[in-house]
């Protein structure tokens, strides 16, 4: 099957989010877009699929880069929650 140029550009643009969790004390995020909500026992950032919920305590982010964060305090829950799920 052929792939139209619309769909390889796609490809080839589309990041997808890399979250990795280590020790229950640093979350690593990478390719996310934004911080949607920011305080000290809950941080929500938009991924490129996603949307992600960290719940803990005495929590703060601190960029790396553009589109990488790192999350730092006692991670008590992660919540994946993707965009558009539970739609028709």
């Amino acid at each position: 099957m052929k792939e139209g140029l619309a769909e390889k550009g796609r490809k080839l643009t589309y990041r997808e989010s890399i979250v990795t969790v280590t020790a229950g004390k640093y979350v690593y995020l990478e390719n996310c877009r934004r911080i949607i909500e920011y305080n000290d026992i809950r941080i929500v950032v938009e991924l490129t699929d996603a949307q992600l919920h960290i719940w803990g305590k005495d929590l703060r982010a601190d960029c790396c880069s553009i589109n990488t964060l790192v999350v730092y305090g006692e991670i008590q829950s992660i919540e994946w929650i993707r965009k558009g799920a539970g739609k028709k």
